[in-house]
């Protein structure tokens, strides 16, 4: 008879869930499934307020991803009013941005995963944390945190606060760093860089040493991805999808996401899946790694070298380890561009444009949150209020495919017949991709992890690491 083991919850990550595995009476695993405990109630939060306050609004969405909502809802107004901030403003949000990118990337690659990647997937559980790593190797660990503080003190001098930035508004930017700010970022860009030169030195080696979790953990979906001319742009592009074969399906705008996505309620989740629409859907996944499928360019040298020689190994790269040094290369970028953009690049032009007044209308807004492609649509009444609201946040784009890497990954440990590994391994596969669950929602208090072992109904084992007897 069938067994199911249940992870509950997973650690490490953004937010709050559990593993569902379902394995059949010959001990082989039938299926694997994630299921998010929480409920986003924030479309009918938002229905009634005013679309010129959703900038404001949506960054408290999220503490983990603030900039990303701030953003995409000022893109999304813009767009729906005909509205072109000056360059300048477009300058100052892309630095906002990068410092956004580079402190969630770290977050996520360091503070996160890295415990899996420096200390090892075997390591005691006890042992693999951010603590571990400070007592392993101090220098190292301060290092990681260094550069995830620079991209949170970047977010505060530009955008207004480190969390939840507030200086991105309809038609630009309300206010700009001064110079001697401006100097201090270029300069925190320039020290992230060679920092991350020499972390992903030490960092490169243990990837390769997971090649047998990268076999394993093969993704055969297609890529979605912005694209600019061929360059990752976060904030601008047309969508692109590619094949696993990296040939190209289709492409279109962000407004016409409707006639190309559809979304899925999945069961015993409170998150929606999405796939591409056609005679057939198809799955598809979103983040650093689509962006490095979809994309040749970077926009910097340094990252271009890293994006070269990570794309010389092969193109698509298809597994959801590949993800951790995708991220690695777009936090070069985006150190790159603070060091250019504070330092040579910003003028001491206009930041702002006059906007028309806000009536009946539809608004769309789209851009590439630090997980991936992150989707603002406002339907408002004729006094500017929002009627009806549809997010499409990076981790729903992404379901489908932590789905099955978490089922490769569960696949890849069942024989091994070793309980820890199992539950580290199934969680790793989540970690990959950086899932943002939570939108600033957390459990206060210790977080026990309880596998449950049930046959036709009735406890058989439990395995428990954590929290209380």
């Amino acid at each position: 008879m069938a067994n199911r083991v249940v992870v509950n919850p997973v650690t490490r990550i953004e937010g709050h869930a559990k593993i569902v595995l379902e394995i059949d009476d010959g001990g082989e695993l039938a299926s694997g499934h994630m299921q998010v405990l929480e409920i986003r109630g924030f479309e009918k939060l938002l229905q009634g307020m005013e679309l010129v306050k959703m900038p404001q609004m949506t960054a408290r969405l999220c503490g983990v991803c603030p900039a990303a909502h701030h953003l995409v809802a000022t893109a999304a107004i813009e767009r729906g009013l005909g509205v072109e901030p000056p360059s300048d403003a477009k300058l100052l949000r892309q630095l906002l941005y990068a410092g956004h990118v580079l402190h969630s990337h770290a977050l996520s690659n360091f503070v996160l995963t890295g415990p899996d990647i420096l200390l090892g997937i075997d390591a005691e559980a006890n042992q693999r944390s951010v603590f571990s790593l400070l007592a392993v190797d101090p220098d190292l660990s301060k290092t990681l945190l260094r550069i995830r503080s620079i991209g949170q003190r970047t977010v505060e001098l530009v955008g207004g606060r480190g969390v939840h930035p507030v200086t991105s508004i309809p038609g630009g930017m309300a206010s700009r760093p001064g110079a001697d700010k401006l100097e201090v970022i270029a300069g925190w860009g320039d020290e992230a860089a060679a920092s991350l030169e020499q972390v992903i030195g030490v960092l490169k080696p243990k990837l390769d040493e997971l090649a047998p979790l990268r076999e394993a953990a093969q993704l055969p979906y297609h890529s979605l991805a912005l694209s600019n001319g061929g360059t990752v742009d976060l904030l601008e592009g047309e969508w692109v999808v590619i094949d696993p074969d990296g040939n190209e399906e289709r492409r279109f705008a962000g407004p016409d996401y409707g006639d190309q996505l559809v979304e899925h309620v999945m069961p015993g989740s409170y998150m929606k899946s999405v796939r591409l629409k056609g005679t057939e859907e198809k799955h598809f996944f979103v983040g650093p790694l689509a962006r490095a499928n979809v994309n040749s360019k970077m926009s910097t040298p340094k990252a271009q070298a890293a994006l070269d020689a990570f794309r010389s190994a092969g193109s698509p790269r298809l597994s959801a380890v590949d993800f951790i040094e995708a991220r690695l290369i777009e936090m070069l970028n985006c150190a790159e561009r603070m060091s250019a953009i504070a330092g040579t690049e910003l003028g001491d032009g206009p930041i702002r444009t006059a906007v028309p007044a806000v009536g009946a209308g539809r608004y769309v807004g789209a851009i590439e949150a630090p997980r991936g492609i992150l989707v603002h649509d406002y339907t408002t009444d004729e006094d500017g209020r929002i009627a009806d609201v549809n997010l499409i946040v990076a981790t729903q784009n992404n379901y489908d495919a932590i789905d099955h890497a978490v089922e490769s990954l569960a696949r890849h440990y069942l024989p091994q017949n070793n309980d820890e590994q199992l539950l580290n391994g199934v969680e790793f596969a989540m970690r990959c991709f950086d899932p943002c669950l939570a939108c600033a929602t957390h459990t206060a208090g210790r977080m026990p992890l309880i596998v449950e072992l049930r046959s036709g109904g009735e406890l058989v084992r439990t395995v428990r690491r954590g929290g209380a007897s």
